[in-house]
């Protein structure tokens, strides 16, 4: 009797052992024979919209890989981040394959995490208009979107002067102060700044976009000190661009 409870037990454990391996195995094919059936596009939401989800998803389309119909797992997700960073609008690419099931059905997707960058500054001259982003790279104008930034005139004349004039942008920026006064940027040949204000007519010798923060510190005191006594429409331009210095000019 112990013998023939022990066959049962034995045999019971077999016929478990054979459909959680049935189901194992049938699980797998079902899986490997997914079809991606949509794209779903997730853009950060404090990115800017130079590109929405619509057009995103219609970049992977026209990749020249086969996405939708074709079988999920065979899908180079990598090859496809890759694709989408050469677009200069894109950064921090994410792409990953999704399965929905619905009991023996299953249902494919390609998700895509995508961040659009910033842009900080915009170059604007005869011959070119484009943005710059914090790390430097070039972000084409769109005309559907606009980013509201400080907008630079002229030619940058060499990779110095570009990082130095980045950070003195992403200084301002951060300042409630300074962002509220400096409208434009005019870059000379020799690579110096002039500063235009948003209010008033006079201009800022600011000299190579060095020291800016002290430079800043003591235009500062002109706006606080002298400003708040004379106000600034007696002066057609205001030199900041020698060591420790502030040259008013007068009109």
């Amino acid at each position: 009797m112990k013998i023939v409870k022990k066959i049962f037990v034995i045999f019971g454990w077999l016929c478990l052992a054979g459909f959680v391996g049935f189901t194992i195995y049938f699980t797998y094919a079902q899986m490997e024979a997914v079809r991606c059936q949509s794209i779903v596009v997730y853009i950060n939401p404090n990115s800017p919209r130079f590109l929405d989800e619509t057009e995103i998803s219609a970049l992977i389309e026209k990749s020249g890989e086969p996405i939708i119909g074709h079988r999920l797992s065979a899908i180079n997700t990598e090859m496809l981040e890759t694709k989408l960073t050469t677009f200069a609008t894109l950064t921090n690419v994410e792409i990953y394959r999704k399965v929905d099931a619905s009991g023996w059905s299953f249902k494919g997707k390609l998700i895509i995490n995508v961040d659009e960058r910033t842009p900080v500054l915009r170059i604007k001259n005869a011959t070119e208009d484009y943005y710059l982003d914090r790390e430097g790279v070039k972000i084409p104008v769109s005309a559907k979107y606009i980013e509201r930034t400080m907008i630079a005139s002229g030619t940058i004349p060499d990779d110095t002067v570009k990082i130095n004039l980045l950070k003195m942008t992403d200084f301002v920026n951060k300042d409630v102060f300074w962002k509220a006064q400096i409208e434009q940027v005019l870059i000379l040949p020799t690579g110096e700044l002039i500063l235009l204000p948003q209010v008033g007519d006079y201009l800022i010798e600011f000299g190579k976009p060095e020291d800016y923060e002290l430079k800043f510190r003591n235009l500062k005191a002109v706006y606080q000190q002298g400003f708040k006594n004379f106000g600034w429409n007696k002066y057609k331009a205001i030199s900041v661009k020698y060591e420790n210095q502030v040259v008013c000019t007068k009109k």
